[in-house]
Parts: structure tokens; C-alpha cells; sequence
């Protein structure tokens, strides 16, 4: 009983961070760091994210920031902003009734359940930090401990790895019966469209 107890405990403890592909453009308006309690930081990338703001009838875009990472249990997350000092900070959803620790130009605030969060510094909804708080990603295909070149072997399954991909013709046609699965890390420049096809899954991160 003992044994299983504790295999739980640490079944419900994960902390998975998806380092970003060498040619991944980044954002500096953040530095996003995440730890399980005691644990040791880890830096999580950030990305740029195209937002749209409407100014008297007339579209803006701007650019906001978006990180990610996958876990059960629970976390620490740190956002240091780079901008500007942090007189104010507000994380949405409000209903969530999350309230940041603020110290200098960094909030601290820890997560027990997956969330996608709005981090919002000094009242500013335009160039704030989209945070993806995941669940562990139960679809990947790539077990722990198993050879990635087993997947090549699976006809219906088209796999991209962590890295950069670059479709030919910026285009991906998916037939009928296919999975897609795009790993945690990978950043897919391209169209991935369906057409005039069935039972067609896209899973991933």
C-alpha cells in the first residue's frame, strides 16, 4: 500500500518545459520561470503573439507574449517584466481569484490545476503574457522510454518533433484516417488543412 501511495504522490507530481527550437523567434517582455515547490526554477520560452487592438474603428495589431508548460500538482510560477516597474498586476480570469506576490519587477503565484492565464502588468491588456498552464499531455504518441523511430513505422500518424518544421508549399493536405501530432518544442510554419476528408485527429502542444 505504501509502495502504491508513493508511486502516486509522484505520479501527480510532473513538471514537463518545452525548450524552444534554435531559429524560434522570442520575446523578451518577460522572463517566465516555473519550479514545483522546493524544486529548482526553470526558464520557460517565451513567444511573440499577434493580438488585435481596436482603436476608433480602425484594427491595430500589437504584440503580446505567450508561454507554455505541462504538470500535475502543483507549481511556482515567477514572471519578471523587463518593460516597466510593476505598480499594478492583475491575472484574469478574475473568477480564478488569483492574487501575485509582488517584489520589485516580479509577481510569484502558484497554480494546483491547469489554467490559461491573461498576466496583465500595469493595466496593460495589449502586451500582456498568455500563459498556458497545461494538463501532462496524455495523447503524445512518444512514451517515456520509447524509440521515436517506432512512430515512423505507425502509416496514420504524421509526427512532428520538436524542432522547426517548414511544410512544402507552406502546405500539409491531411487524408482521411490520419492523426497529426505536434510534440511539445515544435513550431510548424505552414497550413495544416483537411479537405473532402474523415476521421481526421490533430493532437499536440
Amino acid at each position: 500500500i505504501l509502495l502504491g501511495f508513493i508511486r502516486t504522490s509522484y505520479a501527480q507530481n510532473q513538471l514537463i518545459n518545452y525548450p524552444a527550437p534554435q531559429e524560434a523567434e522570442l520575446k523578451n517582455d518577460f522572463t517566465v520561470k516555473v519550479r514545483q515547490p522546493g524544486g529548482e526554477w526553470q526558464t520557460i520560452a517565451t513567444y511573440p503573439v499577434k493580438v488585435d487592438e481596436v482603436k476608433e474603428a480602425r484594427h491595430h495589431v500589437e504584440l503580446a507574449s505567450m508561454s507554455y508548460f505541462d504538470f500535475d500538482g502543483e507549481v511556482e510560477v515567477s514572471v519578471t517584466a523587463h518593460k516597466e516597474e510593476i505598480k499594478a498586476a492583475r491575472i484574469r480570469p478574475l473568477s480564478y481569484g488569483i492574487t501575485p506576490q509582488v517584489s520589485g519587477n516580479t509577481l510569484t503565484f502558484k497554480l494546483n490545476s491547469p489554467r490559461n492565464l491573461s498576466i496583465e502588468v500595469n493595466g496593460d491588456i495589449f502586451h500582456n503574457l498568455h500563459l498556458f498552464a497545461n494538463p501532462i499531455d496524455r495523447n503524445n504518441p512518444l512514451k517515456p522510454g520509447m524509440n521515436p523511430k517506432k512512430l515512423k513505422k505507425d502509416r496514420n500518424l504524421i509526427y512532428f518533433a520538436p524542432g522547426m518544421h517548414r511544410l512544402p508549399g507552406d502546405t500539409l493536405n491531411v487524408p482521411s484516417g490520419k492523426t497529426v501530432y505536434i510534440a511539445g518544442g515544435a513550431i510548424v510554419k505552414g497550413c495544416i488543412q483537411v479537405v473532402n476528408a474523415q476521421d481526421v485527429k490533430v493532437f499536440g502542444r
